[in-house]
């Protein structure tokens, strides 16, 4: 998944959108329950998020077709302390 208020995901030693990425473990045709286990908190580039595009995208980096189904995605950000930023 890609989304396009964050910076510092790298792909192949280049810089990317990528949020989040997995292999899913159902056969095509079956629901997907995905949860991240090791939380990577990535920097939003934006000093105010105004709107914000997720693309969901297959090992390519192509856009997936989903077909009219649905998909929920929560997103977790979490403010930091400028002053706890090793520079």
């Amino acid at each position: 998944m890609n989304v396009d208020v964050i910076g510092g995901s790298y792909l192949n030693g280049r810089t990317q959108n990528t949020i989040y990425s997995f292999f899913p473990n159902v056969s095509p045709g079956y629901k997907i329950g995905e949860n991240p286990r090791n939380l990577v908190y990535l920097p939003v580039i934006l000093d105010k998020i105004n709107k914000m595009e997720t693309v969901v995208t297959d090992q390519n980096r192509k856009q997936l077709n989903l077909r009219g189904e649905n998909l929920a995605i929560r997103y977790h950000l979490r403010e930091i302390s400028l002053h706890n930023i090793n520079v």
